[in-house]
């Protein structure tokens, strides 16, 4: 049979077809393959990470509390954080770590740092610049007549009150610029800070109050509330104070704060009486803000306090430790 040359081309063409088609489908084995190599590969890259994440919980909480403020981080309100601090050779920069620890969690925070010096110091200046946080770096310094001297007690004259209005004033001063939806609290820098606090306090409207902890002979001083309102006190002492709670139980609306311009700390109250001075000028009990969970949960708590009590409780209480925050205070 003669093979004629159409025929020919024909074959020639099937058998090229034929490579063409064996060649497509061995790389798409060859892809497939690939792919699901990759995918393995991808899946334990995957596990080992979730592994991590499970084996250091306290390295992916806080990455997971900030990412859940990613998409709305443009609309919070900036808190704007007045701490006065002193020259304390022994724990000042230490203090300092463990609040700046915490902040470093928390969105959208300007710390406003105020020494107790006629100068900006560069230890504090070095602290500061290396915490990476927003911060605004001022001094003012006590009058020599009404620092403490060593044989007077720690409460016999006030504290931190020169600085805070050194903060306050720096508010009002650059209050063009400022996020005037934001607030305004008083943080000491010897004392303890859950991070969920600050989102407690973020949209006060007013002034906003939660409990505290360790305050005078008490295990928590808190404000006494009835339908989101505030109708007392439970309190350690002060029967004729206003507004008898601690300088970090409450935050001030920023707007609110530059609407009264009176508003200010005072070293001519009477002992305990810097807080009430400050929010007489700002609101009546009635517009108070209850926080944290009516004002039945304990995030703040102050630490050199905390260890005393750690050591003298089963003495002064006859009862163990509560093992957690919340259990320090009882539901209404």
């Amino acid at each position: 049979m003669r093979l004629t040359r159409g025929k020919f081309y024909k074959i020639i063409l099937f058998f090229i077809i034929l490579l063409l088609l064996t060649i497509y489908i061995t790389n798409l084995n060859l892809t497939l393959y690939e792919t699901e190599e990759k995918y393995e590969n991808l899946h334990k890259k995957f596990e080992s990470l979730h592994s991590f994440f499970n084996k250091f919980y306290n390295i992916s909480y806080p990455i997971n509390y900030f990412l859940k403020f990613y998409d709305q981080y443009d609309k919070l309100p900036i808190i704007y954080i007045i701490t006065p601090t002193n020259n304390r050779v022994e724990t000042q920069l230490a203090d300092l770590t463990r609040v700046r620890n915490t902040l470093w969690l928390g969105p959208k925070i300007v710390w406003i740092l105020i020494e107790d010096s006629s100068l900006k110091t560069r230890k504090i200046g070095s602290f500061l610049n290396d915490s990476k946080l927003k911060f605004v770096h001022l001094c003012e310094e006590t009058p020599k007549d009404m620092r403490i001297q060593s044989s007077e007690k720690s409460w016999s004259k006030p504290r931190g009150v020169w600085q805070r209005n050194k903060g306050i004033q720096w508010l009002r001063e650059n209050a063009n610029w400022l996020d005037h939806n934001g607030v305004v609290f008083f943080a000491d820098d010897d004392n303890t800070y859950d991070i969920r606090l600050f989102e407690e306090m973020r949209y006060t409207k007013t002034v906003s109050v939660w409990p505290v902890a360790f305050v005078g002979e008490l295990m928590y001083e808190r404000p006494i509330c009835k339908n989101n309102k505030v109708i007392g006190w439970f309190r350690s002492w002060g029967d004729k104070r206003p507004f008898p709670m601690d300088m970090a139980g409450f935050a001030v609306n920023l707007k609110l704060l530059l609407a009264h311009p009176s508003a200010s700390f005072s070293n001519l109250v009477q002992r305990g009486m810097q807080e009430s001075h400050l929010l007489s000028h700002l609101v009546s009990i009635n517009e108070l803000e209850p926080k944290a969970k009516n004002c039945t949960k304990v995030s703040k708590f102050f630490y050199l306090i905390f260890r005393l009590l750690l050591f003298n409780f089963r003495f002064l209480y006859g009862t163990q430790i509560p093992r957690k925050s919340c259990d320090l205070v009882k539901k209404d």
